[in-house]
């Protein structure tokens, strides 16, 4: 039984409609006939509400999932999940977290902001705040005065960063551990074998396992904000969530178009492009579906999803695509003008189904996989001009490390200038190489620009 009250009320519907249906369904079932026109109509009206049911009761499943999995993430990052009496809270714009982190390394610059910004006040808000959190990864990280920044401020870099690194988000999210220079998991190179046995008392197949690792090297995405004394000491509004949430937008894109092309040398991750097996998709007329093989995208990205399955033994789960491409294929008709792909709802074989145009993320369905739209994925692949492409993958297989974000502020060879400089950072590590052949990509004359 689901604890969230919409879904057992959603349960509790579903279960008056079902039970109308099945009435409905009793006297054609006894009298073995047809349904009567006017039964098929209220056939299908309630099928479509059992549908909706579903449909409801699902997202809000898969909601109450990622709080969880949100809250469990906070934890292993070391925040509190319930953070009693915070320090700096979204609703106080009395104390910036920004102006404690200048002052407690400025005793000139405390004073000068004055009203509760002196050195030794500053420091005990910044002490009080890190205290308010468990675990090692989020204290004063080295001598620089690095902090980790106020609960509410991660949880607006976390939101702001998601809408930027949707398939940053789809990967396999782990914490990063705390000092290390690599991310190192062993893999199983060639296994062990089976053979029949020829005759009684022969010896049995003997076959070492072999061994071999995958790794990743640890990046650093990171930005800098210089900001003028002026607006320190004369600014009237928590100028806090202005600078980092535009730090994390940025970084939310940087990391992003790591995880899908980093080139693994000059400090980058190594991307989804360099470890995708292609798929060709060589087309003069391509079109979302159609009757000749090599001018469907529906086909090629089937035989891409089948590659993959008998690859690793495992099925697709996603398709990654840019939002052009995902409005090239919603937009497609039949002969007769139809659409393609519908709504979601009540229908009948369509190509795959929408819950609209969004901007980037969770799009629809396509060839029975839904469908990511990524702005991030790029739209001259493959060194053409023209071409956008489309990665079909195993959400699993792609391991994402990333560490707490870190804040800073330094005001060193600035005094001249009468600016500070705040920075953030954070590492990460990606291993989209686990298993070859989890990441399967489409390219090729037939993604042109439509």
């Amino acid at each position: 039984m689901h604890e969230n009250p919409l879904i057992v009320a959603l349960q509790e519907q579903r279960d008056a409609k079902q039970k109308e249906l099945d009435g409905l369904l009793e006297a054609p079932t006894a009298e073995k006939r047809n349904l009567s026109d006017e039964e098929s109509s209220s056939f299908d009206t309630l099928v479509a509400e059992l549908d909706g049911f579903d449909k409801r009761t699902a997202e809000l499943v898969e909601l109450d999932k990622r709080k969880a999995e949100a809250a469990e993430a906070r934890k292993a990052l070391g925040f509190s999940v319930d953070e009693p009496n915070p320090v700096y809270r979204r609703d106080d714009p009395s104390v910036s977290f920004f102006k404690d982190l200048a002052s407690a390394q400025n005793v000139q610059l405390g004073a000068t902001l004055g009203g509760g910004y002196s050195q030794r006040e500053a420091r005990e808000r910044l002490a009080k705040s890190q205290e308010t959190r468990a675990g090692d990864m989020t204290t004063v990280a080295g001598a620089g005065g690095e902090f980790a920044p106020p609960l509410w401020l991660i949880e607006d870099f976390v939101n702001l960063a998601r809408a930027g690194r949707v398939t940053a988000d789809l990967c396999n999210n782990q914490v990063l551990p705390p000092g290390v220079s690599s991310i190192n998991l062993p893999k199983v190179a060639t296994g062990t074998a089976t053979a029949v046995q020829q005759t009684q008392n022969t010896a049995l197949q003997d076959t070492a396992m072999t061994t071999t690792s995958v790794s990743s090297g640890i990046t650093t995405v990171g930005g800098k904000q210089i900001v003028a004394m002026q607006l320190l000491q004369q600014s009237g509004i928590p100028f806090d969530r202005v600078i980092l949430q535009d730090l994390a937008a940025d970084y939310a894109v940087r990391l992003d178009v790591q995880v899908l092309y980093g080139t693994n040398a000059n400090g980058q991750l190594r991307g989804l492009v360099g470890v995708a097996s292609n798929n060709a998709f060589t087309s003069a007329s391509p079109a979302p579906a159609s009757v000749t093989n090599a001018n469907s995208l529906y086909y090629v990205t089937a035989k891409a999803a089948a590659a993959l399955q008998t690859t690793i033994y495992q099925a697709a789960d996603a398709i990654i695509m840019h939002p052009v491409r995902w409005g090239w294929i919603s937009g497609a008709v039949d002969a007769n003008g139809r659409p393609f792909v519908i709504p979601n709802g009540a229908n009948f074989n369509p190509l795959g189904t929408t819950d609209g145009q969004p901007v980037q993320g969770a799009a629809g369905m396509f060839c029975g996989l839904p469908v990511y739209t990524d702005p991030n994925i790029s739209q001259t692949a493959n060194s053409a001009t023209n071409q956008d492409e489309i990665y079909v993958v195993r959400r699993s297989e792609l391991w994402l490390y990333e560490s707490p974000v870190q804040a800073a502020s330094f005001d060193a060879t600035y005094a001249d200038q009468a600016s500070i400089l705040f920075r953030v950072l954070g590492y990460a590590a990606f291993l989209p190489h686990r298993r070859t052949g989890a990441v399967q990509s489409i390219r090729g004359t037939g993604l042109i620009t439509p």
